[in-house]
């Protein structure tokens, strides 16, 4: 749903900002609210390689994807403030012209140590043509309440992603359009790209280094995930990416659509057409539940899924919402931007995300029953569909 801003606001995102810099104070803006969550936030990056599958998009070359990955963390003080982008292109430019840049920053502490511990596992992944930059201030949330959470770039699909050494690879361009075709492709390549950044997981925890340059990683990075709770959330078409890659792998136990169809048009995904039997929380904005076009694949969903389901919508807000996006749209351009986010103040839309998704992953992950999904809601802005 809405390419076209999907792809404005990761080109502007490249052009505007950028993570990590050789300095422990940051000159710039931190837009991001703080997390809600009381431990300290590290971030680190992971260059990941499938040997074993092509690419669709290039076919000569092996799949390649980069994920961030967020987590508790210590000895913050020792380490620099991430930037909200580029590992390399801003801090190799602040080297060559000897000075630091101001930029945006982040919550998070660039390969800080891991916070002892054991912590559950999220998985994020963004809309269409989205970077997994946008989904940044949901996952350094849920890694102050104690969990790792991994966000992952579509390569070819995401206006352009930055891997190692400052290589960037565009967005492939499709001369037919963004058909249906086409985004069935995307959804299917993803569900893959979740299922390596799994098995990558579980070679990191075994102590061994699955980035493909063997970068050194946080240490304690390999002793706090915990694989037996692992979770999903993805927004738009990766709302459909999260519930679809639940379903067809048994280690995910709960899955969040953040303002997503559950399928590419009439084309629904196994999740609606088998049924399924794991939780799925939906989260929905104004916008679509006036626009209608995810409510075909929902019903047929509601119809056959026999897990724990619910179907929340937000007042006042649009498909953007759910991401940072208003969160980084100055005052003076959110008139311009109504079409992609609400009138819903830009922090109040990220509480009310940020405590809903926190609260599934707490309830179906941690088994708590002190949830706001254990009561109606209290917030005005919040009303259960179903």
């Amino acid at each position: 749903m809405i390419r076209m801003a999907a792809l404005a606001v990761s080109t502007a995102a490249l052009l505007t900002v950028g993570a990590g810099i050789s300095e422990a104070a940051p000159v710039g803006i931190t837009v991001l609210p703080r997390p809600m969550g009381q431990l300290p936030v590290g971030t680190t990056t992971l260059h990941l390689v499938d040997g074993q599958r092509a690419d669709p998009f290039r076919p000569d070359l092996a799949r390649e994807i980069m994920v961030s990955v967020f987590y508790p963390a210590t000895d913050i003080d020792r380490y620099p403030r991430a930037r909200y982008l580029s590992s390399h292109l801003v801090p190799d430019l602040e080297r060559r012209v000897g000075v630091p840049l101001p930029g945006v920053f982040t919550n998070s502490y660039a390969d800080a140590p891991a916070l002892a511990g054991t912590y559950p596992v999220i998985l994020y992944s963004p809309g269409a043509g989205v970077s997994r930059l946008l989904g940044t201030g949901l996952a350094e949330d849920l890694a102050s309440r104690g969990y790792v959470v991994v966000t992952m770039d579509p390569t070819y699909e995401s206006q352009a992603v930055e891997f190692p050494s400052g290589r960037l690879v565009p967005h492939a361009d499709a001369p037919e359009g963004f058909t249906p075709a086409l985004r069935q492709q995307y959804i299917d390549t993803r569900i893959l790209d979740t299922g390596l950044v799994l098995e990558s997981l579980t070679t990191l925890a075994r102590g061994e280094n699955p980035d493909a340059e063997r970068r050194a990683l946080p240490a304690g990075l390999d002793t706090v995930l915990d694989l037996a709770r692992i979770g999903t959330v993805g927004h738009s078409s990766g709302g459909e990416v999260a519930v679809e890659s639940m379903h067809g792998d048994p280690r995910i136990a709960a899955a969040v659509d953040l303002d997503g169809q559950l399928g590419v048009d009439e084309n629904f995904g196994r999740a609606v057409t088998e049924g399924e039997d794991r939780p799925v929380l939906v989260m929905t904005s104004r916008q679509i539940e006036e626009v209608g076009d995810a409510n075909p694949s929902l019903d047929a969903y509601w119809q056959r899924a026999t897990g724990w389901k619910r179907q929340v919508t937000m007042r006042d807000s649009a498909h953007y919402d759910f991401t940072d996006m208003p969160l980084l749209t100055p005052g003076i351009a959110r008139s311009a931007a109504a079409r992609y986010i609400g009138p819903i103040a830009a922090g109040r839309g990220a509480h009310l995300v940020r405590t809903y998704v926190a609260a599934m992953f707490d309830k179906f992950l941690r088994g708590r029953t002190d949830t706001v999904l254990e009561q109606p809601p209290t917030e005005p802005e919040i009303t259960i569909l179903r």
